[in-house]
């Protein structure tokens, strides 16, 4: 965890009111994250924390770009990153995550880490399919040699009408026995 400390907000020590936090995220927060879903990028995070007596309220700010890998080409390439998020931290007896945006820490505790935070709202702005955008004519603007390798390999799909009309030759042999016994 100590390489997470500089993600750390020490709560136990600020006043009640809002609090600003700015983390520049780049290749080395990734880094710390077993098998990341992202190796690069250039992001700013803002971290609000308004602390009352009771609740502790977080509001995350995420914007930049990171770098994938296209889907289709394999090709590096660079993805906006835009999210906002609330989270919020109440204290109980134990650890605990009710919901998505609620977070129980012991009463004991003195900061929270926001790391983990950061890293999955980056994700989940993030489009599920990485592809290299259509330049203005609608033209992909993929790798071309990697598409003409695609295009080898691709296994041209029958329509549906297509499957209804064949019939396996073994269905075509039990149906004219059926035929025959009419």
């Amino acid at each position: 965890m100590d390489r997470l400390r500089d993600y750390s907000i020490p709560f136990a020590g600020l006043k009640e009111g809002k609090h600003t936090f700015e983390y520049e995220i780049s290749a080395s927060f990734f880094k710390l994250f077993e098998q990341p879903l992202v190796e690069d990028g250039n992001i700013k995070a803002n971290v609000e924390l308004n602390k009352s007596s009771a609740l502790l309220t977080l509001s995350f700010e995420v914007e930049g770009v990171v770098k994938s890998i296209c889907d289709n080409c394999l090709e590096t390439m660079t993805l906006n990153v835009a999210n906002t998020a609330q989270m919020y931290i109440k204290f109980g007896e134990e650890y605990d995550e009710p919901t998505d945006e609620i977070i129980v820490l012991p009463h004991e505790e003195h900061e929270v880490n926001v790391a983990q935070l950061i890293y999955e709202y980056i994700c989940v702005s993030l489009p599920i399919r990485h592809v290299h955008p259509d330049d203005e004519n609608g033209n992909a603007t993929c790798n071309p040699e990697m598409l003409n390798q695609l295009d080898n390999y691709l296994v041209e799909e029958t329509t549906e009408e297509e499957q209804d009309e064949y019939i396996d030759p073994r269905w075509e042999a039990l149906k004219n026995l059926v035929d025959k016994n009419k």
